[in-house]
């Protein structure tokens, strides 16, 4: 089996990852901070650990770190959580429906009003469309850093330096960047930070987490137990208790620290490779005259979307998994304004996304396998 979706979730785990999952289970998997009894404690302890460590990856405070159930919640809580009645926001066509599907509901409520950006034909963005868009009632900026489509990276640099200078929230969703690109978020005037836990972070699925800046005026969307201030029925108002009602999951999160630990002792090793065989993979395909890449030669971030002439999408996506043993991705992903610009709005494009694990024989197999549908 050769699994070529890691921008779906990663397959394989470092083996520190597993180690780490199975010492929870054995060992500590309590109610973290909801008892004061010996394993409780010490599950908050290793959770505590794990906010060190994300917050180290991105230079924020571990106090400011939410965990969530995954990079969907995340931005949920972003962008419902600082709502403003009667208010704008700007985002782009290459957004995620974990972010459209948001912006969309709050203007079926009559709370907001949106403007989508839209790429140039070289598909990138020019600046100057996202500080034209700004009105008056504008308070926010919500992109990803790199499309799950395209795999383009978006200049989040330049629009945090918008963002900073009109005075707006700027909310970046990273499901695709965490632990493939260097953010800082002080540098890059991040309000925001939403991560999934299960893709480049390489921990386990069902965790993610929101990293906010100490300016931001945050909202809780969901209320219940927090282990804290459990005599007033008012939610608590401090971070991170007041975005965390229910159990934490404890083994997941202990994933997550585990992952992130590796990403960042063996940065450079993995996104070399990742770079690597991204730019392998569509150098080769752009000899192929039957096959129509979408993705830009000079955008190598691990995500290749394509088609092949005469096929659909899922058509190659099938024979691929039953004949070859190759995973891929078919269809919209989630994503559909990027389709739209690019035409494969009807039946979306074939995705192959890249972890430091594979190897370039498998990225030679899948290109043989593709030639054969040349005819």
């Amino acid at each position: 089996m050769i699994y070529l979706d890691n921008a779906s979730t990663t397959l394989k785990k470092p083996l520190s990852v597993y180690f780490a999952v199975n010492k929870a289970m054995l060992k500590y998997n309590a109610n973290a901070g909801r008892s004061g009894h010996s394993l409780s404690v010490k599950a908050g302890f290793e959770i505590y650990k794990a906010r060190q460590e994300i917050a180290e990856l991105f230079n924020a405070s571990a106090e400011n770190v939410i965990f969530t159930s995954g990079c969907t919640e995340s931005l949920n809580l972003a962008i419902r959580g600082t709502v403003k009645q009667g208010g704008h926001i700007i985002t782009s066509a290459y957004e995620h429906n974990s972010v459209l599907r948001v912006l969309k509901h709050l203007e079926n409520e009559g709370k907001i009003s949106f403007t989508i950006i839209s790429p140039k034909k070289s598909g990138y963005f020019d600046l100057k469309d996202f500080e034209k868009a700004i009105k008056q009632n504008t308070y926010a900026i919500v992109v990803n850093h790199i499309s799950n489509v395209l795999g383009i990276e978006q200049d989040i640099k330049g629009l945090g330096e918008i963002a900073k200078r009109h005075n707006l929230l700027f909310i970046v969703d990273t499901a695709q960047s965490a632990g493939h690109k260097n953010i800082d978020m002080q540098k890059l005037n991040i309000s925001m930070l939403a991560f999934a836990g299960h893709k480049g972070l390489l921990g386990l699925s069902g965790v993610g987490g929101l990293v906010v800046n100490d300016k931001v005026q945050l909202q809780p969307i969901k209320f219940g137990g927090t282990g804290t201030s459990s005599e007033d029925i008012n939610q608590p108002t401090t971070l991170p208790e007041a975005f965390e009602s229910g159990t934490l999951p404890l083994v997941n999160i202990v994933s997550l620290r585990a992952g992130t630990n590796f990403v960042k002792k063996h940065f450079k090793k993995i996104n070399s490779k990742i770079d690597y065989l991204t730019k392998y993979l569509i150098d080769n395909l752009t000899k192929m005259e039957h096959i129509i890449l979408y993705t830009p030669q000079n955008s190598i971030n691990g995500v290749v979307a394509f088609n092949v002439k005469n096929y659909s999408a899922g058509q190659v996506c099938d024979m691929l998994n039953e004949k070859y043993k190759i995973c891929v991705r078919s269809g919209l992903t989630c994503a559909p304004y990027v389709h739209r610009f690019l035409g494969t709005i009807n039946g979306g494009v074939i995705r192959v996304s890249i972890a430091h694990y594979n190897k370039k024989h498998q990225i030679d197999k899948l290109l043989s396998a593709l030639k054969t549908l040349k005819e």
